[in-house]
């Protein structure tokens, strides 16, 4: 589910360019009247004022969608961590995803570390798996977070961070698996 999501994500983001575009064309070519779009004057066609309220609310209509699916996903990663918490593991170092679809989470007492998703569900390394991790920059603005394992079954797992934590992640790290 999480990769169709991505990929209405990425739909609508790619979609926004053209309708901004027809917006733009739309408020420029009926002169930029706020009253007429606001239904307090009839001075043009209705279908036009139809239009823009259409394109408005792709906007922000999927602006509201996926930041209700980012809250879904979020309160689902905290009932899993919580799942995991009640079996003993307390993380002291906790990594959330840009879009809240992925979770790192290390347990230094018990020397655990919690990686989701890898398949369907979280996946538990002990810190001596862990071969290396780099962050990565992917895009202007955006990096990635990659552990390598040496565990056959999934020899690399990886998220997206965001640009807030990215320094704050990577001084955690480093103190983790530089000891």
């Amino acid at each position: 589910m999480r990769l169709v999501w991505e990929l209405f994500r990425v739909a609508w983001a790619v979609g926004c360019f053209p309708v901004g575009a027809f917006l733009l064309v739309v408020v420029v070519f009926s002169g930029f009247n706020l009253p007429f779009f606001l239904g307090l004057t009839s001075s043009e066609d209705p279908a036009i004022r139809w239009l823009f309220w259409v394109l408005v609310l792709y906007f922000v209509g999927g602006g509201w969608l996926f930041s209700r699916v980012n809250r879904c996903y979020a309160s689902k990663l905290r009932r899993m961590v919580a799942v995991y918490q009640t079996e003993g593991f307390r993380p002291q170092v906790e990594v959330y995803a840009k879009i809240n679809d992925a979770y790192l989470g290390v347990d230094l007492e018990s020397k655990i570390l919690l990686a989701y998703p890898v398949g369907q569900d979280g996946h538990l390394f002990r810190l001596d798996e862990i071969r290396s991790w780099r962050i990565l920059p992917v895009g202007k603005s955006n990096h990635r977070l990659e552990l390598l394992t040496s565990d056959l079954a999934i020899p690399t797992f990886s998220l997206a961070l965001k640009t807030s934590d990215i320094t704050n992640t990577e001084a955690r790290l480093h103190a983790i698996f530089s000891t």
